[in-house]
């Protein structure tokens, strides 16, 4: 059993592209000339990112390691392109998973160290019980049934700056998961300084 912390790896992000081809995007609905400097694209984004769907004339992928109850919240967006590691298809008995289960660890718990035990002692039983159901020759798509939502992922999510924006308003608000916004908030705080003429006007307080 292997306990990992959750995170995030941008994937596919073209700030300098999709600013130009935002502001292309107003630029044809307003009918007039494209700005030509990097400055002023982004000022003109600034003035004008209300119009949101001119946002969409982008692109950013992200990958999270996250554990499956975050992953069952991040897919209910529903204008994103998602692809997410397969319970059914892998079988974590075999080499390339270190014939063991992966759990993302709760940060909840840490104050706290006999619950944080007694959930150790949980996943340890669930780990053994899926092995030896596999090697009772049981195929990982009956096998997986019992594992937890706290068994980590692997899901790649790619939408535009419009999804993103909402993304961002829901999953680092306090009221969101807090397994949410152990990766949300970074994640966010590292695109709006990359780009903050498209989302620095979003509050995460």
């Amino acid at each position: 059993m292997k306990i990992i912390k959750a995170d995030y790896k941008i994937i596919t992000f073209n700030p300098e592209e999709d600013v130009r081809d935002i502001c292309l995007g107003y630029s044809t609905c307003y009918n007039v000339e494209l700005p030509k400097t990097w400055n002023k694209r982004c000022d003109y984004i600034r003035k004008h990112r209300n119009h949101e769907s001119q946002l969409e004339h982008s692109r950013l992928t992200v990958l999270f390691t996250i554990n499956r109850g975050v992953s069952h919240e991040l897919v209910r967006h529903r204008h994103c392109s998602f692809g997410q590691q397969s319970t059914r298809y892998c079988n974590y008995s075999k080499d390339r998973f270190d014939n063991q289960l992966t759990f993302i660890n709760d940060i909840s718990m840490v104050n706290n160290a006999e619950s944080y035990n007694e959930w150790l002692h949980s996943l340890d039983e669930i780990e053994k019980s899926y092995l030896k159901r596999l090697a009772l020759g049981d195929k990982a798509e009956q096998a997986r049934g019992i594992l937890p939502n706290d068994l980590a992922t692997k899901l790649l999510v790619t939408t535009n700056y419009r999804e993103w924006r909402n993304i961002f308003k829901l999953r680092c608000d306090g009221y969101a998961h807090y397994q949410m916004r152990e990766v949300m908030i970074p994640l966010f705080k590292e695109v709006r300084d990359t780009l903050p003429c498209v989302f620095d006007d979003i509050s995460i307080e």
